[in-house]
């Protein structure tokens, strides 16, 4: 019985020694064999003088072009609000003084300076929602999790603009043709922040210059032509139903949102780079 057991045992260790010896034979073949590189994004970047210069040459002169065509990027972005302005049933004009910046401003031609207050029933229908959406984000587990803190932050903006509206909606102190303007100017201004921020992680990539500025011409050029159409979605829902959703639209889908598409457009960017440009 003894003997047994004994034999046993020691087939059992012979068993773990050349299980033990085949893994520790693959391990050491497979460390001599096979090259894993780390993934891109924690692989140290080698900035070269040349990818240098070019992350700080390359802003320089794209915001200097941008500096450059501001009176015409804003003449465009006009033009395309008054285009699709009568369209919308939105009385969006030019008015006949001159701005700060020596341009035709953005008017509401045939309405007064202010902007459609919200009455009692547009107060009352907008805490119900903004009451409902609230309680829904509460809800959101699993996949709608990363949905549900944008929505909360979206509905506790509301909640602030309501209870000014309750109290002191005849202070308002905003038109919607100043929210147009300052929405142009906002996004003018990111987009003359972006071959800066497109400088520290995407210009010192080992990539062709002219790959970069061609991205980079897709990307500015995606902003063109969003600005005046988010001025003009801006403009419907303010002018059809009131400026009670001019605080969320302004802080929530203004700049804040055009940083995030821009954040999307900048990974598309890089995730398309060669292997190589991070080498």
């Amino acid at each position: 019985m003894n003997s047994t057991a004994n034999s046993a045992s020691e087939q059992a260790r012979e068993h773990d020694r050349v299980f033990h010896a085949a893994f520790s034979a693959a391990k050491d073949a497979r460390g001599r064999l096979v090259k894993i590189r780390p993934h891109r994004a924690i692989t140290p970047l080698k900035v070269t003088p040349s990818l240098l210069a070019q992350a700080v040459i390359l802003p320089l002169m794209l915001c200097g072009l941008l500096f450059w065509a501001k009176p015409q990027l804003f003449d465009f972005w006009r033009s395309c609000i008054l285009f699709w302005s009568s369209g919308l049933d939105l009385p969006i004009g030019l008015s006949r003084r001159l701005n700060d910046s020596g341009q035709h401003a953005l008017n509401l031609s045939k309405a007064s300076d202010g902007a459609p207050l919200p009455d009692t029933i547009a107060l009352t229908i907008t805490t119900l929602l903004t009451l409902i959406a609230f309680a829904f984000s509460a809800r959101m587990n699993n996949a709608r999790l990363p949905l549900k803190y944008p929505l909360r932050i979206v509905c506790v903006v509301q909640f602030v603009a309501l209870l000014y509206f309750w109290l002191s909606p005849s202070t308002f102190p905003y038109s919607i043709a100043r929210h147009s303007e300052e929405l142009m100017t906002m996004g003018y201004v990111g987009m003359l922040a972006m071959p800066v921020m497109l400088a520290v992680g995407y210009y010192i990539l080992n990539q062709s210059v002219v790959m970069k500025l061609f991205n980079t011409a897709l990307i500015l050029l995606f902003f063109v032509i969003l600005i005046p159409h988010q001025v003009l979605a801006h403009a419907f829902i303010m002018q059809h139903l009131s400026v009670l959703f001019m605080p969320v639209l302004y802080i929530c889908f203004g700049a804040v949102f055009d940083a995030l598409i821009f954040v999307a457009l900048y990974s598309w960017v890089v995730s398309n780079a060669p292997a190589e440009a991070t080498i």
